[in-house]
């Protein structure tokens, strides 16, 4: 009888797990937690508990579960069923990883180059390697007349070919424009080779890490600028984030990896996750059905996202949180205001970022050349003659009286009298008072205006101000500004509708017109 193949009609009780050698292991400085990641695994390192590691250790000879547990409580003097309870879920998570890997079975191998230097590929001949993972390998190399290449191996049975096949359709298409130029290709059952124009840059998130505010918003307008391009050949990317698109020293900018790209008439499949993920898909994904396909619109809010990490360093929502959670806020909230994450502010580029980075595809813009024009047209002012608030938000401190006597619909009020002053100035109290203030509310906002109050008045008339850019209607609603600081008394209620209050935040959005937006009014 011939002897059975490694996993082959095992119960999972049966199957021997081995921790693979190439898997790496990095303690985490104060914390009881160990970074592991397997070399050459496109999947990110994961964060385990040491005691999780010490019981992976019971897997350096191949084990089956049962008696790794209980190795592992043997040494600890821990009980099995409790153990076996506690890690199953993380055992399971790291053999989807590769971590762990079953005895004798293909992921079990070492990686290995499938090239070396020196040797020649197609028209090129390999100088150094670039990366290796366990699907492709990426190498530097040169040509015959010193032309200096990138050699591109996938080697993957079941996903390479498609790869292959939409990354020479996307460079065949572009021909050079904002990507690298194919120099030659060779295709294999497994995938293929690719020999490409080498392309200077760094990726465009350590680009802008080196560069300051002006540099910064340089660099996302030419991502914009490639971004363009790219629609405007009928190129979907498929595969947005800031480490395939590279800038060189005078901010150029070349995008690659083009194995999830496709047009709009052969849409690329959806990438994974992350923070690029467009909402759409995430509500798919959090529901388990399928995602739609991709588009030029979801696509807008995955190149929106790079430009805010570019801008700010971060991302533009906190995704540090359980996958569930995580999918939810890519599909549910609102990007972060700058000043959250630590950044300048830039009411007028964070107001254009706010509607790419929309929940809903409708309100985005209708392409990325409309959302690039509307970032350049976005002012970069400083800020002249506003008014002094630090008194008024050291009122609404948690501390203080109106905290401890306002109700639900005066909590509204206060709300959103921060969240505007945290908007238009940036300061940081005002966005933490907002935040606090609108959890109280239950994030409902306080009532519009009567369209025939003076303020409804002051908001028409700085609503025409923006478009017209008439003195004249700017001063009627300074002049209502004026009229409601006079009515002030105290001590008085916060009403973001009538009073001193209310004329206080007026005269702020005075100072910012374009970016002045009515009380209970959406901020698309």
């Amino acid at each position: 009888m011939a002897p059975r193949r490694p996993g082959a009609g095992m119960s999972a009780p049966e199957v021997q797990y081995l921790l693979h050698a190439d898997v790496e292991a990095v303690p985490m400085p104060d914390q009881d937690e160990v970074l592991v990641a397997r070399r050459g695994s496109r999947v990110p390192p994961q964060l385990i508990s040491s005691d999780a590691m010490a019981l992976l250790e019971h897997f350096r000879e191949p084990s089956t579960l049962v008696d790794a547990i209980l190795a592992y409580c043997a040494d600890v003097g821990a009980d099995p069923m409790a153990t076996l309870d506690a890690s199953f879920g993380v055992l399971v998570a790291l053999t989807r990883t590769d971590v762990l890997v079953a005895d004798g079975t293909a992921p079990a191998r070492s990686l290995e180059d499938r090239h070396r230097i020196g040797e020649v590929v197609g028209p090129a001949t390999i100088t150094g390697r670039i990366r290796v993972l366990r699907d492709s390998e990426i190498w530097r190399g040169v040509l015959a007349d010193g032309t200096r290449v990138v050699v591109k191996v996938v080697d993957d049975e079941a996903q390479g070919p498609g790869l292959v096949s939409r990354e020479l359709a996307a460079l065949t298409r572009l021909d050079g424009s904002v990507a690298p130029r194919l120099v030659w290709h060779e295709r294999s059952s497994t995938g293929g080779t690719l020999v490409l124009d080498e392309v200077d840059g760094d990726p465009a998130d350590l680009a802008a890490l080196v560069a300051d505010a002006d540099g910064r918003r340089r660099i996302a307008v030419a991502v914009l600028d490639a971004y363009v391009a790219l629609h405007e050949r009928d190129v979907l990317h498929g595969d947005v984030h800031p480490g395939n698109v590279l800038v060189g020293r005078d901010s150029t900018v070349t995008l690659i990896d083009f194995g999830l790209a496709g047009t709009a008439s052969e849409p690329p499949p959806r990438p994974g996750g992350g923070e690029y993920l467009d909402p759409a898909s995430a509500a798919a994904l959090r529901s388990g059905t399928p995602t739609p396909a991709l588009d030029a619109s979801a696509e807008q809010f995955a190149v929106a996202a790079v430009v805010y990490r570019l801008l700010t360093g971060a991302a533009p929502l906190d995704l540090a949180c359980e996958r569930d959670e995580a999918l939810r806020r890519i599909a549910q909230d609102r990007p972060r205001p700058f000043v959250a994450v630590g950044a300048t502010p830039w009411p007028t580029g964070e107001r254009v970022l706010r509607r790419a980075l929309s929940t809903d595809p409708q309100r985005r813009y209708r392409s990325v050349r409309a959302l690039r024009d509307a970032l350049v047209g976005a002012p970069v002012e400083p800020r002249t003659s506003a008014p002094d608030l630090a008194d008024a938000l050291a009122a609404l401190d948690v501390t203080g009286s109106v905290w401890a006597t306002a109700d639900d619909a005066r909590a509204a009020h206060v709300a959103w009298f921060a969240g505007r002053v945290a908007t238009l100035t940036g300061d940081p109290y005002a966005y933490d008072l907002a935040l606090v203030w609108a959890s109280r509310c239950g994030h409902v906002p306080p009532p519009a205006p009567d369209p025939r109050s003076p303020l409804g008045r002051a908001h028409r008339a700085l609503a025409a101000h923006a478009r017209t850019g008439r003195p004249a209607l700017l001063q009627v609603a300074r002049d209502v500004a004026a009229q409601l600081c006079a009515q002030a008394h105290t001590p008085e209620p916060v009403d973001v509708l009538t009073g001193g209050w209310a004329g206080l935040l007026l005269a702020l959005e005075c100072e910012r017109p374009a970016l002045a937006l009515a009380p209970g009014t959406a901020d698309h």
